[in-house]
């Protein structure tokens, strides 16, 4: 029988778990070299995209343990870049609640985070602590942003399938697949 305290301590304690991987990931994989304030860590979103899933809480709670991480290992810039996921996330995490087709999920995810991140950036640039030329902003940030998106959000539906195959361990939120609800 599933009772209100059970489901809450399910909930915060896959909302621990996801935090604890997005701790992780920026602490211990490998950094592709590439100029600051970008940086690319393979797999850094998994724990983030696999929050929308789950629920806000979830979201807010990786989002600020993926910060603190990136905050430690390559400073304020990325911080601020890791923080700004919390918006990608939570539209995220309200499409897939409301069953919107998980393409334009992909989509529109990918281009608010290279929003948020190009916004991250240009602010920085603002104060001397970023480098502002316009093929890095859109280019580079925006760009390989989009691109770093997607390929962490496959790696994450390959781990959505298998956390689906296993009932009643995690309450994924089920994707749309077949019907283009815009």
């Amino acid at each position: 029988m599933k009772t209100k305290a059970t489901s809450s301590i399910k909930s915060i304690t896959i909302a621990g778990l996801l935090t604890a991987l997005a701790i992780v990931v920026p602490l211990f994989m490998p950094k592709l070299p590439v100029p600051q304030p970008f940086s690319v860590t393979p797999a850094s979103h998994l724990a983030v995209i696999l929050a929308m899933f789950v629920s806000p809480f979830t979201v807010i709670c990786t989002v600020i343990g993926s910060t603190i991480a990136f905050f430690a290992v390559l400073g304020p810039v990325v911080a601020m870049r890791a923080f700004s996921h919390i918006i990608f996330a939570l539209v995220g995490c309200y499409l897939i609640k409301k069953r919107y087709n998980l393409v334009l999920i992909i989509v529109v995810t990918a281009l608010l985070h290279a929003l948020g991140e190009v916004a991250v950036v240009f602010v920085f640039s603002l104060f001397g602590m970023a480098d502002a030329a316009v093929y890095f902003l859109w280019g580079v940030t925006g760009g390989i942003t989009v691109l770093h998106h997607c390929f962490d959000f496959v790696i994450a539906l390959v781990v959505y399938k298998a956390l689906r195959m296993a009932p009643g361990l995690v309450e994924l939120a089920p994707v749309n697949l077949k019907h283009f609800k815009a």
